[in-house]
């Protein structure tokens, strides 16, 4: 019971016994009993106000006393829990009673303490000169954020960490540890769960799973500047030159190749097979056209063994140029007798320059021709001790009209075109 109370409590009782004893004397008179002469009344009342009056003043003064704090011991502040990150307290957070706040405040520089730092703080407090400590605590009761993706990798030639799968990871006190929790089998083609976790400094922990794709690796290597090559004969080749294999994922590989079914000892066309493998066994096989080109030699043993199955007639070997050598563009490059032999086409220098090799194969003299623009070419060819025009391009209108021409039959055939004749013989 507080002092307050039982101060009110006694004037009450002073004021009931005062009123008892009055009430007394009162019903004596009413009975009209006599009084001794020896027994007098005396007035108490002005004494017994001036005693209220004063016990009155005490109890306002003690009661306002109380008020202001002076004889309360009772606490005026409590401890105060918040969730980390939340907005920092204030004073008002820490009062009992919030009518304490004008005669409280705060010693403790709040603006000290990080929110986002779990851990328990003292916090010092004053109510009217009165310092009470009291406790702040922050607490961390959220887990972190994880966000993870799936996987895809290639078996044998990738491994993986945590960080492939975290797409995103947080916590508001900005400490987070990861970790994966699966233990991945590499040697098995298909899709695996893994299973990663992100625990904060409080301990709360999140845990999400994402997907492991492991795939065979099928795909094989490509080649790079892999071309057709022409090469001379008996020449010293580099056939990696210019020439790469990559891989998806080993990326720039090494490779082999096969060249025992090119001899660059003689004439002809060939083929070398390029390898490559990656280290998942994917194999590409490649094969490259090596040409191996002749030489002068070589013309002259060709033309020779043509000749040699021909007669010494300037007809009959005219009549092979003709049928065995189409006509076409071509003027045959470098080597127009050794294009028309072989390729069995060309134009009409190609015709006229091979039949000059056989001609001059079987010792017959003779000379090459051609019109001032160059539009035609054909040969003259001494028989019988007399210049003759011979065309070896097949034209059954124009160069096959005459066998063996002079130079009028030469010029009915030309179509208007002519020849310098101070460069050649004539033929009459």
């Amino acid at each position: 019971m507080s002092s307050k109370f039982k101060k009110k409590h006694k004037i009450k009782k002073i004021i009931r016994e005062l009123e008892t004893k009055d009430l007394s004397e009162k019903n004596v008179n009413t009975n009209n009993t006599e009084l001794p002469e020896s027994t007098h009344h005396y007035n108490f009342f002005p004494i017994i106000l001036i005693c209220l009056i004063i016990i009155m003043i005490g109890v306002v003064s003690s009661s306002i006393l109380y008020t202001l704090g002076y004889f309360d011991d009772s606490k005026r502040f409590q401890d105060v829990e918040i969730e980390l990150g939340n907005k920092m307290v204030t004073l008002k957070d820490f009062l009992i009673n919030e009518n304490d706040i004008s005669n409280s405040k705060l010693i403790t520089d709040i603006n000290t303490i990080d929110n986002f730092k779990a851990g328990t703080y003292d916090i010092i407090l004053n109510y009217q000169n009165k310092e009470e400590t009291v406790k702040l605590t922050i607490v961390d009761t959220v887990a972190p954020t994880l966000e993870l993706k799936d996987v895809t990798i290639l078996k044998g030639k990738q491994e993986v960490t945590k960080e492939d799968f975290i797409v995103a990871v947080s916590d508001l006190s900005n400490e987070v540890t990861t970790n994966l929790e699966t233990v991945i089998d590499y040697n098995l083609v298909g899709t695996q769960t893994i299973e990663i976790s992100a625990k904060d400094p409080s301990g709360n922990e999140t845990k999400k799973q994402a997907n492991l794709i492991i795939t065979a690796d099928t795909t094989k290597p490509v080649f790079s500047g892999i071309k057709s090559l022409t090469v001379k004969k008996n020449a010293n080749v580099d056939y990696k030159k210019g020439i790469t294999a990559t891989d998806d994922t080993d990326g720039k590989i090494d490779y082999t190749v096969d060249t025992s079914k090119v001899d660059l000892s003689k004439v002809g066309t060939y083929y070398a097979t390029y390898i490559a493998k990656d280290s998942s066994g994917n194999t590409t096989s490649v094969k490259r056209k090596i040409t191996v080109e002749h030489n002068a030699d070589d013309t002259k043993e060709l033309v020779k063994q043509i000749a040699a199955k021909l007669s010494n007639d300037p007809e009959e070997l005219r009549d092979y140029c003709r049928k065995n050598i189409k006509y076409s563009h071509n003027d045959g490059g470098s080597d127009p007798v050794w294009y028309g032999l072989k390729n069995k086409s060309g134009s009409c220098i190609v015709h006229a320059q091979c039949f000059k090799a056989l001609l001059d194969a079987k010792g017959i003299e003779n000379q090459l021709i051609w019109v001032t623009d160059k539009t035609h070419y054909w040969n003259l060819v001494k028989i019988n001790g007399q210049w003759r025009h011979m065309d070896s391009t097949p034209s059954p209108n124009y160069h096959e009209k005459y066998s063996i021409m002079t130079d009028e039959q030469r010029l009915s055939t030309l179509k208007g075109r002519k020849w310098d004749t101070s460069l050649w013989p004539a033929c009459n």
